[in-house]
């Protein structure tokens, strides 16, 4: 099935820049900096529930150097065996993401949403369930001593990838639920090989 990916794609990175825009406001706020942070989110066992950031995920894959794209695919595989050992206890697991070199992302620019807004306190406008807030990441909670009056409101976010996730599923006519980590969208990615 031919699809204009790139379509999607840029769509989704330029919410992608507004969320970017949006974590170093609050960075600059509360004078907080994920430099050199021993506890690294890339550890923490993430779902990701979209189609959008599954094309965008791969889509920075693919351009990886075939070296790194090779190892990450190795990694992902390990990562895809422990987790199925630790599976039901995934807060509990200390697993790097397989596109983690060397304490840095190899795909940085097409990394998911929860990647990029992870760690500061933030709120979301749910439609059913009303306004929800979330904390920090535990490092955020212990070491910033402000007052949280700057929440990240993640709602135009969520709305507008929802909308190019409603977009782009009706594009495929798919209906299925996506549930995946980094890792198993490496290793799972035949749909989006099926729309080159």
């Amino acid at each position: 099935m031919a699809l204009d990916k790139a379509l999607f794609t840029g769509r989704l990175f330029r919410i992608y820049s507004g969320i970017d825009d949006a974590f170093r406001e609050a960075a600059d706020h509360y004078g907080f900096s994920c430099d050199g942070c021993e506890d690294n989110c890339c550890r923490t066992v993430f779902y990701h529930y979209t189609l959008i950031e599954y094309f965008g995920l791969l889509e920075g894959f693919d351009r990886l150097p075939a070296r790194i794209r090779d190892e990450s695919m190795q990694k992902g595989r390990a990562y895809l065996d422990k987790l199925a050992q630790g599976r039901g206890g995934e807060e509990e697991l200390d697993l790097m993401c397989p596109l983690n070199f060397d304490g840095l992302c190899r795909i940085y620019e097409h990394r998911p949403l929860i990647c990029r807004i992870h760690g500061f306190p933030g709120r979301f406008d749910h439609p059913a369930k009303g306004s929800q807030r979330f904390t920090g990441c535990k490092v955020f909670n212990e070491t910033c001593s402000k007052e949280w009056t700057h929440l990240i409101d993640r709602t135009p976010f969520y709305v507008g990838i929802a909308d190019i996730e409603g977009r782009l599923r009706r594009a495929l006519n798919h209906t299925a639920r996506f549930r995946k980590t980094i890792a198993e969208m490496l290793i799972e990615r035949d749909l989006y090989d099926r729309c080159a």
